[in-house]
């Protein structure tokens, strides 16, 4: 395993516990509450055990190694240990003590084995992460990020494996943060090594495909997005259902850019497609699909109101609103147009019955109109 076991990505590359804790007697470290409590936190590892109840277990094992380690052997301790509570306190969403945690891990593995040693791969991984909220955002995780391929990369074909699952998910997350030109560099490279993700390649191109649509619907050149979005959808379709999550996510994304590009019957079938396949969900709101932002009134602009409306009405067997009508509007007289123009845009996903899609009607919609003051 891991460091600890529990939620290591690297899973192979840092020493696992057992190893490490061979080398507590040679490091003068023998105290009993250590010994206890490192078994009582692999034997909770082992079961699976909750964060909550990893998170005292983890404290112990930190709090029994020195403060401040003499040489590597304690150092290389210490540094697993901090790994495994930093896991703990970010599985409980404690995300500034988590990244103390991790900062002081990567310190420790770097004093004890040099800057370039796998081990610091999971502290590394975990602190790109966190540097996206928390530091000095993408462009940290970015410099980090690079880092933990450099280090992969010197590894050879022992690294090439998780050197893809880099690769991959950083594409997905600074295309997320709209970070064009480290998302294009990560993409670049699946697109070069594609032919070595094995029965896993037609997702990869999918994925790849999806990226450089999403890349180029945030620079709004919508009619260059829907061509991408297409080849992700047949790439997907190659190996996996019309159920499955990355298939049903690009067609939301059709929808929402063929409705962009003012395409609404082009839009239809991928409605449909999602309709069709997407479980019903007794008590789940219906959500729509493509729901552009509700202008405010000048008239509440100019007096700074801001208002609530809620709508009721019937989404057709195409997704498109219909018969739709006004059931509470605070304050009166403000917003009830503009809530409705909004509101006849929107496009769902019909709901189906016997196979085929059906009206549905008395569907309710809360829009909130805010002015700032």
């Amino acid at each position: 395993g891991p460091v600890c076991g529990r939620g290591s990505f690297t899973r192979i590359l840092v020493a696992a516990w057992a190893a490490l804790a061979l080398l507590a007697p040679a490091a003068g470290i023998c105290a009993p509450d250590f010994v206890g409590a490192w078994k009582a936190y692999q034997a909770a590892v082992a079961r699976k055990a909750p964060a909550e109840e990893l998170l005292p277990l983890a404290q112990a094992v930190y709090d029994a190694l020195p403060a401040r380690p003499a040489d590597a052997k304690q150092q290389r301790l210490k540094a697993a240990a901090a790994f495994n509570l930093g896991a703990a306190l970010r599985d409980l969403g404690e995300s500034d003590k988590a990244y103390e945690r991790f900062r002081e891990s990567l310190d420790l593995f770097e004093a004890a084995l040099g800057k370039d040693a796998p081990e610091l791969v999971d502290p590394l991984w975990e602190l790109a992460r966190l540097e996206r909220w928390l530091g000095d955002g993408p462009r940290a995780s970015a410099r980090l990020v690079d880092r933990i391929d450099g280090i992969l990369a010197s590894l050879g074909e022992d690294g090439f494996g998780l050197r893809f699952a880099l690769h991959l998910e950083w594409a997905f997350q600074f295309t997320s943060d709209n970070e064009a030109a480290p998302a294009r560099k990560h993409i670049d490279w699946l697109e070069r090594h594609a032919d070595r993700a094995g029965d896993r390649r037609a997702v990869v191109e999918g994925d790849i495909a999806l990226l450089r649509g999403k890349l180029a619907f945030g620079r709004r050149s919508y009619a260059d997005a829907i061509p991408f979005f297409l080849q992700a959808r047949e790439r997907y379709l190659a190996v996996l259902p019309p159920a499955d999550p990355r298939v049903m996510g690009a067609d939301e994304l059709l929808v929402v850019t063929y409705e962009e590009l003012g395409r609404s019957d082009e839009a239809t079938p991928y409605c449909l497609e999602i309709g069709r396949h997407r479980p019903i969900q007794p008590g789940r709101p219906f959500i729509p699909l493509y729901r552009p932002p509700s202008e405010v009134p000048d008239r509440a602009l100019r007096a700074g109101v801001s208002g609530v409306v809620e709508l009721e009405l019937t989404v057709t067997a195409t997704g498109r609103p219909a018969d739709i009508r006004v059931v509470r509007a605070e304050p009166s007289g403000y917003f009830e147009e503009a809530a409705i123009a909004a509101v006849k845009r929107f496009r769902y996903a019909p709901r189906f019955a016997g196979g085929e899609p059906v009206d549905t009607p008395y569907v309710r919609y809360t829009l909130t109109f805010s002015v700032a003051k």
